[in-house]
C-alpha cells in the first residue's frame, strides 16, 4: 500500500509559503549579476522544497546547447562535463517543448526508459520548468532528491512553473540594467556618440521600469489564480446545478447572465496569467458580434446613464477568431471611451475584414490624451483617470492580448478632440 505524498503546500503555513515565493522573487533587488542571481535563486527555491540538488541551465545563443549556469548537490566533476541538448533527457525534453514536467519515479516513467538516475540520490523523482518571458525561452530549472525521501507532485511542479516565469524576469531586468551601465561607460568615452547613447539610456532605463512592473504583475496574477480559481470553479458549479433544475425562463435567463460573468472572471484570470509567462491559450473561436454584444451589454447602465450614443459599424461577413481575448479588448476600450465622453457624447465602433487582417476601430467624442500620455497608455500601472476609476492595467491586457494575436494597436488623440483606437489583427484558421 503507497504512502500519500506530502507537498509543501501541507507541510508550510500558508503566509509562511507566500513570503518564502515573495523571497525568491525579490533576489533581484540586491543582486547585479546574473551568477549572484542564479545561486541565491537556486538555494532559496531548493529550500522551500527541501531538496538536496537543483541546477538551472541556460540556452547558449544560436545553438541548441543548455549550459550549466548553477548546480547545488554535484560534483565538480560532472559539472564541468555538464551541457544537454535540446530534446535530450528531462532538462532536453523540458526545453523541446516548453512545459514543466514532475517525474514521481524516473525508473517507472516511459517518457525516460533509456534514462538512468546518477548513483546517490536519495529518491528518482523530479521536477522541472521551463524559463519563459512569453514565448521567449531562456533556460530550465531543475529540483530533485528530496531530503524528505518524498516524491513530488503536481502541485509542486505548478508552483515551480511560476517561480521559473519569476527566474526569467529578474535574469531579463539583470540583462538589461548591464546592458545600460555598458551605454553609460560608452557615453562617457565616447563623446561624439553621446547623444545617442543617451537616448539608449532613456530606453534601457523605461524598459527596467516596465519589467519591475511586469514582475509586480506576476505575482499579482499568481495571486489571483490561487485565490480566484477555486471559489470560481465552486460558484460554476452550483450555477449549472441550478440550471439544470430551474424551469422559469426570467430565473433561467438571470442564471444564464450570472454564468457567462463567471465565464469572463475566469477568462480575466487566465489572461492576467498568459500576459507574464508562457501559457497556453483558448483553441476555441469566438464570433466578434456576439463578443462586441456582451462587452456593450456589460457598460449597459453607464452608457445609460450619460446618454451615450453607440454606433457600430460592422462589415457582414465578419469571420469568427480565435478566442484569446477578443471581448476583453472591446471591453476595456469601451469603457475607457464611455469614461471619457460627456453626456451626450458618441462612441463608435467599426470592423472589416480584409486580406486575412481584422481591423477594429474604437473612436469616441470625448476629452482626449496628450500625446505624452498616449506614449505611456500601454504601460503597466499608468492612468490618466482618478484613482477610484481605474489602476491602470486595463490598456496593459489590452496590448498584451493583442500581441498574443501577433497584431498591432494605434492610437491617434488630441486634448479636446476624442481618441481613435486601431486595431489590426491577423485572422488565423
Amino acid at each position: 500500500m503507497s504512502i500519500p505524498q506530502k507537498s509543501i503546500f501541507e507541510e508550510i503555513p500558508q503566509t509562511d509559503l507566500f513570503h518564502k515565493i515573495n523571497d525568491v522573487c525579490a533576489v533581484v533587488d540586491f543582486v547585479n549579476s546574473n551568477e549572484k542571481l542564479f545561486e541565491i535563486t537556486l538555494h532559496k527555491i531548493m529550500a522551500l522544497f527541501g531538496a538536496n540538488r537543483g541546477s538551472i541551465f541556460i540556452l547558449k545563443e544560436g545553438s541548441r546547447d543548455l549550459v550549466l549556469a548553477i548546480a547545488v548537490g554535484m560534483q565538480r566533476s560532472e559539472e564541468k562535463e555538464m551541457v544537454k541538448r535540446m530534446g535530450g533527457g528531462i532538462v532536453g525534453k523540458v526545453a523541446e517543448e516548453k512545459r514543466p514536467i514532475v517525474v514521481e519515479d524516473i525508473a517507472k516513467d516511459g517518457r525516460f526508459a533509456n534514462f538512468k538516475a546518477r548513483k546517490g540520490y536519495r529518491t528518482s523523482s523530479f521536477i522541472c520548468a521551463p524559463l519563459m518571458i512569453k514565448d521567449d525561452f531562456v533556460g530550465v530549472i531543475n529540483i530533485t532528491d528530496k531530503e524528505s525521501g518524498l516524491h513530488f507532485n503536481a502541485n509542486e511542479m505548478q508552483l515551480l512553473d511560476f517561480l521559473s516565469s519569476q527566474i526569467a524576469l529578474n535574469y531579463r531586468r539583470i540583462q538589461l540594467y548591464q546592458k545600460f551601465q555598458k551605454s553609460i561607460k560608452e557615453a562617457q568615452s565616447l563623446k561624439d556618440k553621446l547623444g545617442q547613447s543617451d537616448q539608449e539610456a532613456v530606453y534601457l532605463k523605461k524598459q527596467i521600469y516596465i519589467q519591475e512592473k511586469l514582475a509586480t504583475l506576476g505575482k499579482l496574477a499568481g495571486g489571483i489564480a490561487h485565490e480566484f480559481n477555486n471559489p470560481l470553479d465552486g460558484v460554476m458549479r452550483y450555477t449549472n446545478l441550478s440550471l439544470e433544475h430551474v424551469h422559469d425562463d426570467v430565473v433561467r435567463g438571470y442564471l444564464l447572465e450570472v454564468k457567462h460573468g463567471l465565464d469572463r472572471m475566469a477568462n480575466i484570470v487566465k489572461n492576467l496569467l498568459a500576459c507574464t509567462r508562457n501559457q497556453s491559450l483558448s483553441t476555441e473561436r469566438a464570433d466578434f458580434k456576439e463578443a462586441l454584444d456582451y462587452a456593450l451589454a456589460s457598460l449597459k447602465a453607464e452608457i445609460a446613464h450619460k446618454n451615450i450614443e453607440v454606433e457600430k459599424k460592422i462589415q457582414d461577413r465578419v469571420p469568427s477568431i480565435l478566442d484569446l481575448g477578443i471581448e476583453g479588448i472591446l471591453t476595456n476600450l469601451l469603457r475607457n471611451a464611455a469614461d471619457a465622453v460627456d453626456e451626450g457624447g458618441k462612441i463608435t465602433v467599426q470592423a472589416k475584414y480584409t486580406d486575412n487582417i481584422l481591423t477594429i476601430i474604437v473612436s469616441d467624442t470625448g476629452r482626449g490624451i496628450s500625446k505624452e500620455e498616449a506614449e505611456q497608455i500601454f504601460e503597466p500601472f499608468f492612468t490618466t483617470k482618478d484613482m477610484d476609476k481605474g489602476c491602470g492595467l486595463g490598456l496593459t491586457i489590452v496590448a498584451e492580448i493583442i500581441k498574443s494575436y501577433d497584431g498591432k494597436i494605434h492610437v491617434e488623440s488630441k486634448p479636446g478632440n476624442g481618441t481613435v483606437f486601431t486595431i489590426n489583427l491577423p485572422v488565423k484558421e
